[in-house]
């Protein structure tokens, strides 16, 4: 194959990634799609991982090149061709050199310990069956759903965050220059102040005298709770605290179930025993008290327990999932019912957050409004009251 039918080739997997994109996309972004934009690129600390975004194009071309009948070598080399970022080309050149020297594809991934266990079994699998282009469909699948649970965890917590984080700073704004403005008139007064204007002006003064210290404070403690992320206790408290938000919890929860059920719906309709697609997925579902849970439930299942047995000791799992998974258990279809509830699970959440956006914004809006005007009003009170006297 020559330079330009290499190129050629590289085009229309542009053009036909274009076209599957702008067929699944009818209505233009909302606001909080795009405020929510930034949020959801790929980004990766000191460069050392490759983007969620990164692997699902990187197995979605590998598949399309692989059923046009190229070798693996070839195909690395267009999607090679085809990128931009200068770290992930380095990348997909290692791998394709790991490949001329004699490694399969699983191996190559494994030397460059850029890849998940669960990516390299799946390939491993696919290599040993001879279904390497339905893997590979399915992982890049698995990637593209996977970015779209982040867009929706970051689209019903980013607007929230936004305003409230907004509102703060205003309030800040006010107590810090608008209040000590008033509290200099009003010192010249003889007259006593309405209490709601004395405790304005009594949180104005203390922060103004404390308010290094409450930024300092501050940072350290979110420093602190950065620096512990991935301690056990602190994975703990934060997801009891995620699952018991008000309107949102419910959200958080089914869309880690709905991961989790994605996850073992491709590990199991790629044929990996069951023991070991729950072993995978305790690794990458990254969520608290469904990794436990699974944790314990491969010993279960060592024991001869079903996995509906070794799950249903566990809040997180609702009796419908339970049920489902017993179902399927008993029927040997646990991969379509897995399946079948993660398209359930991702569809409620989907219908929840755009309810919920559409509800929240205004109650955000409104109050934020609230406070501004409560401190407002808290200032302006003595001006309309001495006006009133003086008529």
């Amino acid at each position: 194959m020559g330079v330009n039918s290499s190129e050629n080739m590289a085009i229309k997997i542009d053009q036909h990634r274009r076209n599957s994109s702008a067929s699944s996309t009818t209505e233009g972004p909302s606001t909080l799609e795009r405020l929510t934009e930034l949020l959801n690129r790929d980004i990766s600390l000191f460069g050392t991982s490759i983007g969620l975004k990164q692997k699902e194009s990187l197995y979605y071309e590998l598949g399309i090149l692989l059923s046009a009948g190229l070798d693996i070598q070839k195909s690395l080399a267009l999607v090679e061709m085809g990128q931009k970022n200068k770290k992930f080309k380095a990348e997909l050149r290692q791998i394709r050199e790991y490949i001329v020297n004699g490694s399969s594809l699983s191996e190559a991934l494994v030397q460059s310990g850029k890849f998940t266990d669960f990516e390299i079994f799946s390939l491993q699998i696919g290599e040993e069956t001879g279904q390497m282009n339905e893997v590979l469909e399915e992982l890049s699948s698995f990637f593209k759903r996977s970015i779209k649970y982040r867009q929706q965890l970051l689209g019903a917590l980013a607007y929230p965050v936004f305003v409230i984080s907004f509102a703060f700073l205003v309030i800040y704004f006010l107590l810090n220059y608008l209040v000590p403005l008033f509290s200099d008139v009003y010192e010249r007064f003889d007259g006593e102040l309405p209490q709601i204007t004395q405790n304005i002006i009594l949180l104005s003064d203390w922060l103004g005298a404390n308010s290094v210290y409450l930024f300092l404070t501050l940072a350290s403690i979110f420093g602190l709770l950065y620096w512990q992320r991935r301690q056990t206790w602190f994975r703990r408290a934060s997801s009891w605290l995620l699952l018991r938000l008000p309107i949102f919890g419910g959200i958080f929860q089914q869309l880690y179930l709905s991961r989790f059920a994605q996850s073992m719906a491709l590990l199991l309709r790629a044929r990996i025993p069951l023991l070991k697609s729950v072993q995978l997925v305790a690794k990458m579902v990254g969520f608290y008290p469904i990794e436990v849970s699974l944790i314990n439930a491969e010993a279960e299942i060592l024991r001869g327990k079903l996995l509906q047995e070794s799950l249903e000791g566990y809040s997180i799992y609702p009796q419908q999932l339970l049920a489902l998974v017993q179902v399927g258990e008993e029927s040997s279809t646990l991969d379509a019912m897995f399946q079948k509830l993660s398209d359930q699970y991702n569809e409620e959440v989907e219908q929840k957050t755009a309810v919920i956006g559409s509800l929240v914004e205004p109650l955000l809006i409104i109050f934020l409004g609230v406070l501004v005007g409560v401190i407002l009003v808290a200032m302006y009170l003595p001006l309309f009251q001495l006006s009133v006297g003086a008529n």
